[in-house]
């Protein structure tokens, strides 16, 4: 717990005594994977911080397996993480973009922006150190926005360093310049060796020497380590050939040529990449050590599988039995079922005939109030036989067109010869009129122009009229059954 709070906290702990404790306590112990894992992960940590990168790379790649055993993203993307930096140390650099890769996997899954912007910045550190310049610039683009989103100053002030950096390189000084007043607003005392170093380089490539000077000296009071040492040996060099400092310049490329054999020597003697090679290779021993033990094991399995295999062949033998026997008594319970269903066919296929039968009558009374209609209003009669007639005639669709009870009647028959329609039609038209449904009911009832004229008395092109209008509005619905509506008519 001490080693994980020290790490969150960004203090690089390089003593193993305590994490060493939990480390023997949970080693012959049941424990999960993510317990394995956090020893693992810390002690990794620990030898990382002591730039003991084989041990490191060791560690953490134990670590890796027990954050597969258990599933978890977020100890992925630590581990990968750190793998990738061990690999940018050792100045692997497609390494270090693999593992950064990986870790931006891990995170993308969890979700969390900061975390993935981290990885981002460090895979664009990757193509950088590879001088792929077009992705680093990409990725740093990629890295920027999404820290200024989140307010991120640290991150905001790392990709416009390094972004600087790659202006200088190609010339862009105004672009360069720009990225360091950017990091001075953000952070007006944030300067660090990285963004004096642009402006060295900025200065001396416009051969402005005494201001290249003057930040070169900023930045050699801010180195850290042997690799700051190194880039400013290289950095003094360019300065003192620009100006014409020949003397200068030797002792710099004297100086330069040692510190990168020293670089060299640590990363020769640390490699990761040995490292890792040395791991898997004591996991193949290990697994072909467990392979036979296995195979002895699976000897002595085979031989109980066969005692319980020829166990359960006899007794699935009987069982079938009693199960074939079960089944012969649901096939004749099987066979009544079908009798039974049968006999339900036959009495609704009487029904469908009974029902047709019944459809034929109810058409046959509306042709017969058609030609009933048609006497009316055709035949020539005396006047007191057509005065009789066109009494009880008008008064029928008089009835048929003002009484509800009468209208009512009148639309079940119909509903009941054409599968529903009127009902279908007030449920997908609810806009039309009741007028409009009044007339589409008589036209599905089968009656003629005329005689529609006469029931809701209004002239026969009146009806050809609106029955065209209302014929129109179907066919230009989105009404699934549009074709049977108009088919209807």
């Amino acid at each position: 717990m001490y080693s994980a709070a020290l790490d969150k906290n960004y203090v690089d702990a390089d003593d193993d005594s305590l994490i060493r404790i939990a480390y023997r306590y949970y080693d012959n112990r049941i424990c999960s994977d993510s317990v394995k894992f956090l020893i693992n992960y810390h002690y990794g940590r620990i030898y990382q911080n002591g730039d003991d990168y084989q041990e490191a790379m060791r560690y953490y790649l134990t670590a890796e397996k027990y954050a597969f055993a258990a599933h978890k993203n977020y100890y992925l993307g630590l581990v990968y993480s750190r793998i990738g930096e061990v690999y940018s140390e050792q100045m692997n650099f497609n390494g270090a973009l693999e593992y950064y890769r990986n870790a931006y996997d891990a995170w993308e899954k969890l979700r969390k922006p900061a975390f993935m912007n981290n990885a981002t910045l460090n895979i664009a550190n990757a193509y950088s150190s590879l001088g792929d310049n077009d992705n680093a610039v990409k990725y740093y683009s990629q890295a920027l926005q999404a820290a200024v989103q989140q307010e991120d100053n640290d991150m905001v002030i790392a990709c416009l360093s390094n972004l600087g950096d790659i202006y200088v390189n190609e010339g862009d000084y105004p672009k360069a310049l720009k990225a360091v007043k950017e990091i001075e607003r953000t952070a007006p005392d944030g300067l660090s060796i990285y963004q004096y170093r642009v402006l060295a380089k900025v200065y001396y490539l416009q051969h402005k020497i005494d201001s290249a000077r003057y930040y070169f000296n900023i930045a050699s009071e801010l180195a850290e380590d042997i690799r700051d040492d190194a880039q400013l040996a290289y950095l003094s060099i360019q300065i003192e050939l620009a100006s014409g400092n020949s003397e200068e310049a030797a002792n710099s490329i004297n100086e330069y040529i040692w510190l990168s054999d020293s670089i060299s020597r640590m990363v020769v003697s640390q490699s990761a990449t040995a490292a890792e090679g040395k791991y898997y290779k004591e996991q193949t021993a290990f697994a072909s050590y467990r392979l036979k033990v296995r195979t002895y094991f699976e000897y002595i399995v085979g031989l109980l599988i066969c005692t319980v295999a020829i166990f359960l062949i006899y007794y699935y033998r009987e069982r079938m039995k009693r199960k074939q026997q079960q089944v012969e008594r649901y096939m004749l319970a099987v066979d009544t079922i079908r009798a039974s269903k049968n006999r339900i066919l036959e009495h609704l296929a009487v029904k469908e005939g009974q029902e047709v039968q019944l459809k034929e009558l109810v058409l046959s009374r509306f042709e017969f109030l058609d030609q009933l209609g048609r006497a009316f209003y055709e035949r020539n009669n005396t006047k007191a036989q057509q005065e009789v007639i066109y009494k009880q005639v008008r008064n029928f669709f008089t009835n048929l067109a003002s009484n509800p009870a009468t209208k009512k009647e009148l639309e079940e028959i119909v509903n009941t010869v054409n599968d529903n329609i009127i009902v279908k039609l007030r449920k997908q038209f609810p806009k039309f009129k009741p007028a409009d449904i009044d007339l589409l009911c008589y036209i599905y009832a089968g009656f003629s122009a005329q005689i529609i004229s006469v029931i809701i008395g209004d002239s026969v092109s009146n009806v050809y009229n609106r029955k065209s209008r209302l014929k129109a509005r179907i066919a230009a619905s989105d009404s699934a059954e549009k074709d049977f509506f108009i088919q209807k008519m």
